[in-house]
């Protein structure tokens, strides 16, 4: 972590401590409870460069998903390939919030002079008494990864990307804010999302329709796994794989058929 981004963690944890009244007898639950839940994520640029992003939680909410004086640094670097979270259209290195929320979501951009391989992960998690999940959402793929398991990895082309990818918490559908009534065939729509857990071995399936059966076929096309007479909506499914990066996952729906892209 660079030392930027340090001061501002320091600043951070400092205002929000310094503004929790001082208690004689404080035990030890109450004193965990006012820290600020932390969520840092590390984006891999093209050149191998890190940076570190710091998401805070305000369990007080004393700031806003807002711009907020004292929680909130600006991205004040100048490199050619960088990521930050989005807060008014602003570029943000660290970014604090109200009382986590598992139902919120919190827009990066990435910008990109070069392109070529980037990777985006769940650097840690700190002050939670409870596991959660933190997932990044590829807008453009659809698709929800969960970063607790593996990172994100993608060869990506130069540009400037503001409204692809986001920090979930669940796999829920992400809506759209510029759609105000969504018609019958948007509200039945299939929606999947596939994750490889590669500690477990497991693949991970969620999908608003019940699931019929499951292929798995390599990047050549081979296939590497069947999985008929599913017939569930949330599953798991044993999944060992070797030397293979990459694969195609195809869900049978009653609706048809869906190919994934996949990251073992």
């Amino acid at each position: 972590m660079n030392k930027l981004t340090y001061l501002y963690t320091w600043v951070f944890c400092a205002l929000f401590l310094g503004l929790t009244p001082a208690k004689a007898n404080t035990s030890d639950t109450e004193a965990s409870y006012n820290q600020p839940q932390l969520v840092r994520i590390d984006f891999t640029m093209p050149n191998g460069y890190v940076r570190h992003l710091l998401l805070g939680f305000t369990p007080d909410n004393v700031a806003t998903d807002g711009v907020d004086f004292g929680y909130d640094a600006l991205n004040l670097d100048n490199y050619p390939d960088d990521m930050s979270w989005i807060i008014d259209n602003q570029a943000y290195v660290i970014q604090g919030v109200g009382a986590f929320d598992e139902t919120k979501q919190y827009p990066l951009g990435m910008f990109l002079s070069n392109s070529g391989n980037i990777e985006i992960a769940l650097d840690q998690l700190e002050n939670f008494d409870n596991p959660i999940d933190v997932y990044l959402y590829d807008a453009e793929n659809n698709t929800h990864t969960l970063l607790n398991e593996f990172d994100f990895q993608k060869n990506i082309s130069e540009g400037h990307y503001l409204d692809r990818f986001m920090i979930t918490f669940n796999q829920d559908p992400i809506s759209n804010p510029n759609e105000d009534l969504l018609s019958i065939q948007d509200q039945t729509k299939e929606t999947t999302s596939i994750t490889y857990l590669r500690n477990t071995k497991e693949l991970r399936c969620k999908s608003n329709q019940i699931v019929n059966q499951v292929e798995i076929y390599n990047i050549l096309g081979k296939r590497i796994g069947y999985f008929p007479n599913i017939n569930r909506k949330d599953f798991k499914l044993p999944l060992f794989v070797n030397k293979e990066r990459y694969g195609i996952i195809k869900i049978y729906t009653r609706n048809g058929q869906t190919s994934k892209k996949v990251i073992f």
